[in-house]
């Protein structure tokens, strides 16, 4: 899965562009492989994101994601 800022409605090219991400899934002995890449378009940009809390926010998204996957497995 991909998704950027690089572009608004229209597929226009943004004035401030923030990120693409990447999100890749795999199979895994203990279940679901799960990698997101986030690039920045600078070192600023980037310390802006940890600033906002990114990895926390990405932590929660990872585990929300998990609890979601085995509530439909037991469901």
């Amino acid at each position: 899965m991909v998704f950027t800022t690089a572009l608004v409605a229209g597929w226009r090219p943004a004035t401030d562009p923030f990120i693409t991400a990447t999100l890749t899934f795999a199979d895994h002995p203990d279940g679901t492989e799960y990698i997101a890449r986030v690039m920045h378009k600078n070192a600023a940009d980037a310390a802006t994101h940890r600033e906002l809390g990114f990895y926390d926010g990405w932590g929660t998204v990872t585990r929300q994601l998990a609890e979601l996957t085995e509530i439909a497995e037991a469901g």
